[in-house]
């Protein structure tokens, strides 16, 4: 599939953020959730085009928070204060939103008549009223490559189908996730073992710049969108906590660590000792190749931790008084 590449970016240094009656630039209705995902686009947004609103998800008393609270910790998003306190700063409005169905939010962005609505790092979908306020386009920040992993959790599904190379899609929004016509894309290669913490930095910052690319393609007439392609299409939902995952009776020792290293410690494989005691690792520190003849998935206490047995070699896992050792290659 062909995606668009983005001209660079033109100089917009005279401009601070506050948009000025008369010129080209775009005015923005912003929905995030607060942590680096949402923060660096928003940030990258505003130096170019005016932010008229930032929307979030409410911290609501109620068991909605709950589920707000864990969906963002699942999704390492951080908190929502970032919003507000930018939001204070810049003097723009916060809507609270409970869903992404909400008729009084629509009602409020039809009053607003933003050009454009971006998302990024928003855990709703938004529905079709809300979508249709944006006169120009609604935009997502979506941190894969399309039509690969649509869905909430296209983190662990990279680890999890042993991705070699993944990236940014900025996309149209429609009805369903993740499948609008795609605008940009920025990708690169996935490092073996690579930290999920530092891979959701990179996806942010990436993001930020393809979205501003992406809005001076719009404001300038420059847009060309690129259907996707549903044959390749996956899905990422989301994973509950302790649920295995790891097939040890296919991956081999090198892809298996990749998959616990990567994702370490936002999850960690549920794993049990030969007592069938639960194995409470805190950190991965490497791992070995060798022919142990122990059977795949065997758990094994060591001197810094456990060894954990696998298609053709181990590795090391430390416990909490061994976490800081480094590793062990």
């Amino acid at each position: 599939m062909k995606v668009p590449v983005s001209g660079r970016l033109g100089d917009r240094s005279k401009f601070s953020g506050a948009r000025l009656k008369g010129n080209s630039l775009l005015t923005v209705a912003f929905f995030g959730a607060g942590g680096e995902g949402s923060m660096a686009p928003l940030e990258a947004v505003a130096k170019h085009h005016e932010v008229i609103a930032l929307v979030s998800p409410l911290q609501a008393r109620s068991w909605i928070r709950g589920v707000v609270r864990r969906t963002l910790t699942r999704s390492g998003l951080g908190t929502l204060a970032a919003m507000a306190k930018w939001a204070r700063r810049r003097d723009v409005p916060l809507i609270n939103a409970v869903s992404g169905n909400e008729p009084s939010l629509a009602a409020r962005l039809k009053q607003l008549a933003p050009d454009v609505i971006c998302v990024s790092a928003f855990p709703w979908l938004l529905g079709s009223e809300i979508l249709q306020t944006a006169r120009r386009a609604a935009l997502n920040v979506h941190p894969s490559l399309l039509p690969r992993h649509r869905g909430p959790n296209p983190f662990f599904w990279l680890y999890y189908n042993d991705d070699r190379r993944t990236g940014v899609t900025v996309h149209r929004m429609n009805e369903f996730a993740d499948a609008g016509e795609i605008l940009g894309q920025c990708a690169f290669d996935l490092p073996r073992g690579f930290a999920v913490d530092r891979l959701y930095a990179k996806n942010a910052l990436c993001g930020a710049q393809l979205l501003v690319r992406v809005l001076e393609d719009l404001e300038t007439g420059r847009s060309e969108p690129v259907a996707q392609d549903e044959r390749l299409s996956t899905r990422a939902p989301r994973v509950a906590r302790g649920t295995p995952a790891v097939n040890f009776a296919e991956w081999d020792v090198e892809r298996v660590w990749h998959f616990l290293s990567g994702l370490c410690p936002r999850r960690r494989e549920p794993l049990h000792d030969p007592d069938n005691r639960e194995v409470r690792y805190a950190s991965v520190l490497g791992f070995t190749r060798d022919d142990c003849h122990r059977a795949a998935g065997m758990v094994e206490r060591a001197s810094f931790g456990w060894n954990l047995f696998c298609r053709g070699g181990s590795i090391q896992l430390a416990d909490a008084r061994n976490a800081q050792r480094g590793d062990k290659r």
